[in-house]
């Protein structure tokens, strides 16, 4: 039910998006017609009421054009020929065709936008034949351009509104992986505690029966099964971490394997540079640095716009470092503790180096040019160090 929700939701707010900026785009250039019913307003009252009626309807049937889809094709082709009657009058009239234009590339049907396309060419010809303006260089100069932008419009609206349902499209594409991605966690993580723990604690309730029932006639044999259950306990609580330890432990190779994936979805390119294959001696280091290359990967996906993502990973000498670099719009100013204050230096940034900081490591956030390098620097000797506190 949430889930329909949701996207009845969407397309609420899809249609509002569609129906709400092009009413306010047509009403906003509706105030250039004051120059045609300036040129009316000098003419004699008949024309003048003849002009104003013709004005009053094209507004209705522009506006309608751009509220109504149905009627869209059918009132452009009216719009087109109210703007031939002006054109009969004045030939500076040819301007009120932007109008139509823009209409024109909002036609869904292929076939009816080339028809109307076809149309307002013809009217545009017609226009320049009945006044002659091919005999007039100035003439030519000062409408041709105007001209031919009005045939090349319908084909940029045509191309913004094909880019807008792609994108729609794209993010519907990530939710829906997303989701599914959840869903087979969630199946995954089922399995794997139905696996593990169903049979150990299926094994402890019959224990646990049986030792009630012999706790009175074969004591002895009882506190076996106690024993029993304990072992057992101890096996399923020793299998509980190792499942837990399971979910949440990432590797820099198995997150750069999966960052590839969510880049190459996302239309960047990885491109991991030498070393690596670097062995990564502490488990725990490991772990964290593959949180964070997760995470720094994330950044690149949400915010950068960029188009290459690099990942590098180095040894040298006692300390180990970890790059992520992009070449996408940057990063803007920081405050005095080197923190970033736009959207890429909230909690993922803050969440990095309180990992790192957990095994003496450190971040710098670095603006490259038009891109940004994350460096994570982890000291290999806090390893050792670790090893000696446990022993000890």
């Amino acid at each position: 039910m949430s889930e329909s929700l949701r996207r009845s939701q969407q397309t609420r707010q899809a249609d509002q998006a569609q129906s709400g900026p092009p009413m306010i785009f047509s009403m906003v250039w509706l105030v250039y017609l004051v120059f045609p019913l300036y040129y009316l307003f000098q003419q004699p009252p008949l024309k003048v009421v003849l002009g104003v009626t013709a004005v009053v309807l094209f507004i209705i049937i522009y506006v309608c054009s751009f509220r109504f889809e149905r009627m869209r094709f059918y009132g452009i082709l009216m719009l087109i020929v109210l703007v031939g009657m002006f054109c009969l009058a004045d030939e500076g009239s040819i301007y009120m065709a932007f109008y139509p234009a823009p209409l024109i590339g909002m036609l869904i049907n292929r076939k009816q936008m080339y028809m109307a396309l076809g149309v307002l060419a013809a009217l545009l010809g017609a226009t320049i034949w009945y006044w002659s303006l091919f005999s007039s260089l100035d003439a030519m100069l000062q409408y041709l351009p105007a001209m031919l932008i009005m045939l090349f419009m319908p084909f940029a609206f045509m191309i913004g509104r094909r880019s807008k349902e792609l994108r729609k499209r794209l993010n519907l594409a990530n939710e829906e992986i997303a989701r599914l991605s959840k869903n087979e966690e969630r199946q995954r993580i089922s399995r794997d505690l139905h696996d593990t723990l169903g049979h150990t604690l299926s094994l402890i309730t019959l224990k646990s029966e049986l030792a009630e029932k012999l706790i009175l006639k074969h004591p002895e044999r009882a506190v076996q099964e106690v024993k029993d259950i304990q072992a057992t306990s101890r096996a399923a609580l020793r299998q509980v971490r190792e499942l837990v330890s399971g979910m949440s432990a990432l590797t820099v190779r198995d997150e750069l394997a999966h960052a590839k994936q969510i880049l190459s979805a996302a239309g960047i390119v990885l491109e991991a540079e030498s070393n690596m294959e670097l062995e990564i001696p502490s488990t725990t280091i490991n772990n964290i640095l593959g949180m964070c290359l997760r995470e720094a990967v994330t950044n690149v996906v949400k915010h950068s716009k960029a188009k290459l993502c690099t990942v590098r990973l180095a040894g040298e000498g006692s300390r180990l470092t970890l790059s992520v670099s992009d070449n996408g719009v940057g990063l803007s100013k920081s405050d005095e503790n080197g923190v970033w204050l736009d959207a890429r230096g909230g909690n993922g940034i803050k969440g990095m180096r309180e990992r790192l900081k957990l095994i003496e490591g450190s971040l710098a956030v670095e603006s490259i040019g038009r891109g940004t390098r994350l460096v994570m620097t982890v000291p290999l000797v806090a390893k050792e160090a670790e090893k000696g506190g446990i022993g000890g």
